[in-house]
């Protein structure tokens, strides 16, 4: 009894929400349910509460959206450095390429320039051998060693300040070089660059020096060989001009003991006479005499000019003067006169140069 009691004046009761609008001057009388002001109470705690969570979750959007395009920017920023870090490595590493192909060819160009340093002092040591200038350069042997040895010592220190696989050299290119490192290391990289150059000129001075030295070297023998050339066509004419000249008294009288050809000679003064006249030497009277002078030779080894020898058994009692192509011209007998032969129709006894060629 006492709920529905409670329910009939309580829940049960209705309300009266008094308005006043503006239109009108009495207030307007609305009866409603209790339960019905209650939900829409609620209903209005509930919307008041969604907008200020979907306020507050806005907000924290915005902050949220600020904090990721800051975010954002600080990564281009990154990103861009990280980029330009990457160029100047790159850049980096192309001069270290560079610097080490360089380092390389003056490596290659020390050593070349070291075997030629030591042709050279080959060279000048064959070429004063062939000028007979051991005498002469003493002083100038003496200085070239040291040159010498200064440039090995130079060398030897050259090649010791860089090997291709360095350990310290790899390690150094090894570490990441930023921008703020790069200019120090290049700078170092250029100054033990420009040493190794300094060093390498001074190298190919000295080599150019020592050629300069070599080329003077090669005139001197080739003024000589230039005078030997000559002197051997001046003896081969001579020799030339003998045989001719031998040639011309073929068919002329035999005398024995006769000095001139043109009146009859024996062999000996026939040698005596052409020797004399056309190579200005001098010949002893007799054929056994004659064979004592000069040098002696192989007959194979005979040239236009020289003279042969021949013999009975009991010493040297002919002589005549070779021709070429294995004859001789002599004055023979009395019977033949002055003729020409073959060289061995008597097996020679010697063959001698007179001309001292």
């Amino acid at each position: 009894m006492k709920w529905k009691k409670f329910k009939k004046e309580r829940i049960s009761l209705n309300y009266t929400v008094m308005l006043l609008p503006h239109s009108q001057k009495e207030p307007i009388h609305f009866k409603t349910p209790v339960w019905t002001f209650g939900i829409f109470f609620i209903a209005l705690l509930v919307l008041t509460g969604t907008c200020l969570f979907f306020a507050g979750s806005h907000h924290q959007l915005s902050v949220v959206q600020k904090e990721k395009e800051h975010l954002e920017r600080e990564w281009e920023l990154l990103a861009a450095q990280k980029e330009l870090e990457d160029q100047e490595n790159e850049m980096l590493r192309q001069a270290r390429e560079e610097q080490e192909l360089a380092l390389k060819e003056l490596e290659q160009k020390t050593r070349d320039t070291l075997s030629e340093l030591e042709e050279l002092v080959a060279r000048e040591d064959q070429i004063r051998q062939e000028l007979g200038l051991q005498q002469m350069l003493t002083d100038a042997d003496a200085q070239n060693q040291g040159d010498k040895t200064e440039n090995s010592e130079s060398l030897e220190t050259l090649s010791e300040s860089y090997e291709p696989g360095d350990a310290s050299l790899s390690a150094n290119y090894k570490i990441r070089v930023t921008s703020k490192e790069l200019p120090a290391a290049m700078a170092m990289n250029t100054a033990d660059f420009n040493a190794i150059q300094a060093q390498l000129s001074q190298l190919q001075n000295s080599l150019s020096e020592k050629t300069g030295q070599y080329d003077s070297y090669l005139n001197m023998i080739e003024t000589k060989r230039e005078m030997e050339a000559a002197e051997k066509a001046r003896r081969e004419a001579v020799r030339n001009s003998i045989v001719e000249y031998a040639l011309q008294f073929v068919g002329n009288a035999y005398v024995y003991g006769g000095n001139d050809p043109h009146t009859g000679v024996d062999c000996s003064g026939f040698t005596r006479y052409i020797l004399s006249n056309k190579a200005g030497i001098y010949l002893n009277r007799t054929a056994a005499s004659q064979s004592t002078q000069g040098r002696s030779i192989p007959a194979e080894e005979a040239r236009p000019g020289d003279l042969v020898f021949y013999s009975s058994g009991g010493g040297i009692n002919h002589v005549a003067i070779y021709i070429g192509n294995g004859r001789i011209v002599h004055a023979s007998t009395e019977r033949t006169g002055i003729i020409t032969s073959n060289m061995y129709y008597r097996t020679p006894a010697k063959v001698v140069n007179m001309l001292g060629d």
